[in-house]
């Protein structure tokens, strides 16, 4: 609004000077500050994880579908990671359901494994490949393109790309996303202000595996830290996007990037900045380590072992024992981090976020599945906003023996107050006291145990503690397809996961596979590499009711066909 407007509307001289301090006490974003997208990737391949109608819009601008790859003549395949069928067919849902919800709607091309078909597309086929990216945009009801040119890249190349492609697509949103930068060595490429000319936004991909490293010389790190980078952890999205911005990016051009998966190391470490020498691996990551596996049924999250980290601006969480991974740190976002990342973004002039993936963040357990995309919400879009309280008890529903104990835990969400008050919803039920130990009363019933939040007393969660003195002991086959695939059938029904322990010690999640017709048994597969010689291995079901059964199974040897197969 212009001075004469202010006269106009009754504003004096010394109100107009308090104006933009008003807006900053208010949360509102200072004077010029860029406008703020939030891009949530969206992946077929990952669809049973968030279906499309419980897809949060209010968290996002932007939605980018993944992902349309390039082949070296410059065609496309569009399977979107699904099939040839069903793939496009979710494609134009989403930016259905996108524009519905008055979003833009994004394609994601390419990923790392395909940046090599992309490198042959711009620099022998150009034309077509170009030609093809608009027709299909336009075809899907597309606003516009993601260009994920990973690897392999040839900047003088990307730039003819880029300037060819913003001529043959004029409106279209064209983004990228780029590099974190190392302090200690890396540099920006003196291509990318040009190509930042004909994109929308250059979004940094500053979450892992650019982010930390293990060996000599480096330290423990985070997965997405907002500050705090030195030579030993060289990585942070303040200092990567600042010297984006030193090379003649438009800072409102550029925006940071975080994930909905959790890291940790394993080898004894606890904590950020200890030595990652003598054999320390970072595990999990994506599709490993989901935040909504860290938030749900039985995860590893617990609030009394996380801890804040001022310095990088990022929680992690200190546990007791290791986790499935065989790790007590883990690295990982939650809504403080998410409300930091936005306040600082928002000061600082920058552009928004990126989010790989949004399935990951859905939490089905919880009251408020979406509360990480609220935090987005809040921290880039409305910082005013006031978030919604949520609540869940970690442990879900517990089968216990008559007189036995468990402590409860409840993860309570849309406030800084995470204190509950714990209570049997049933008479002669046991007893829980107020840290949440429940102790089984003498007799086989089924109970309710149940967590108020303190913050807003008209929201809780429920778990059913089934107490029974009856064993769980389901029976198990197992079968081999192929040299890496392996499938194990749990006879009943109320098995709801299923887990494979290594010989050394760690463990990893087998993927529900489907449910037998008839019966509802459960069919797990594990995709991993097994010897052809088959071998003895740990498995362990999980129950509805959060019972456990551990079976040694011999996962059978592989002798091949002519056609590649297990006979």
């Amino acid at each position: 609004m212009r001075l004469f407007d202010l006269r106009r509307a009754g504003v004096t001289a010394l109100q107009r000077l308090l104006l933009p301090i008003a807006a900053l006490l208010a949360g509102a974003a200072p004077a010029g500050a860029a406008p703020q997208w939030v891009m949530g990737y969206y992946v077929a391949y990952q669809r049973n994880l968030l279906p499309p109608q419980s897809i949060d819009w209010n968290g996002l601008t932007h939605i980018v579908m993944g992902r349309i790859k390039a082949n070296p003549d410059g065609t496309l395949a569009t399977d979107f990671d699904y099939d040839p069928t069903n793939g496009p067919l979710l494609a134009k849902e989403i930016a259905t359901r996108a524009h519905a919800a008055g979003k833009k709607a994004i394609l994601m091309l390419g990923g790392d494994d395909n940046s090599p078909a992309i490198h042959d597309a711009v620099l022998n086929n150009r034309a077509k490949f170009v030609a093809n990216l608009v027709a299909i945009m336009k075809a899907y009801g597309y606003d516009g393109l993601d260009l994920d040119w990973e690897n392999t890249i040839d900047w003088g190349l990307f730039q003819a790309f880029a300037t060819d492609l913003r001529k043959a697509a004029p409106s279209a949103v064209l983004t990228m996303p780029i590099g974190a930068l190392n302090i200690n060595y890396d540099v920006v490429d003196p291509h990318i202000p040009a190509i930042a000319a004909q994109l929308d936004r250059l979004s940094i991909m500053s979450y892992y595996p650019s982010t930390s490293w293990t060996g000599s010389g480096w330290l423990s790190w985070f997965n997405s830290p907002l500050t705090g980078e030195k030579p030993a952890t060289p990585v942070s999205i303040a200092s990567s996007l600042q010297r984006y911005a030193a090379a003649g990016v438009p800072k409102a051009k550029l925006g940071m990037g975080t994930s909905f998966y959790a890291t940790c190391y394993n080898g004894g470490i606890t904590a950020p900045d200890q030595s990652t020498e003598n054999g320390v691996s970072i595990l999990g990551g994506d599709n490993d380590f989901m935040l909504s596996d860290l938030y749900g049924v039985n995860g590893a999250y617990s609030e009394s072992a996380r801890i804040w980290h001022a310095p990088a601006q990022e929680p992690y969480l200190r546990l007791a024992t290791p986790e499935r991974h065989g790790c007590r740190y883990v690295s990982f976002e939650d809504e403080q981090a998410l409300l930091a990342k936005g306040a600082w973004s928002i000061q600082n002039g920058y552009g928004g976020i990126i989010i790989w993936t949004i399935n990951q963040g859905y939490v089905t357990s919880h009251s408020q599945p979406n509360f990480l995309m609220e935090a987005l919400y809040k921290g880039f879009l409305a910082p005013t906003a006031t978030p919604t309280v949520g609540v869940s008890i970690l442990q879900g529903a517990t089968a216990l023996k008559t007189g036995a104990t468990q402590r409860f835990e409840a993860l309570v969400t849309g406030t800084t107050n995470k204190a509950v008050t714990w209570s049997i919803v049933e008479g002669a039920c046991g007893t829980i006291d107020a840290s949440g130990l429940y102790t089984a009363p003498a007799s086989q019933k089924i109970c309710t145990v149940k967590a108020t939040s303190k913050a807003d007393p008209g929201k809780a969660a429920t778990a059913i503690a089934t107490i029974a003195d009856t064993p769980w002991t389901p029976s198990f086959t197992i079968s081999r397809a192929g040299t890496w695939w392996v499938e194990v059938v749990v006879k009943d029904a109320k098995a709801a996961t299923m887990s494979i322990t290594w010989p050394n010690g760690t463990s990893s999640p087998l993927s529900l596979n489907y449910r037998q017709w008839g019966t509802n048994y459960p069919d797990f597969a594990a995709n991993y590499l097994f010897p052809d010689a088959g071998g003895v291995y740990l498995f362990t079901a999980r129950s509805t009711d959060n019972r456990t059964a551990t079976v040694k199974l011999t996962v059978p040897a592989c002798h091949h066909g002519a056609d590649g197969v297990c006979h």
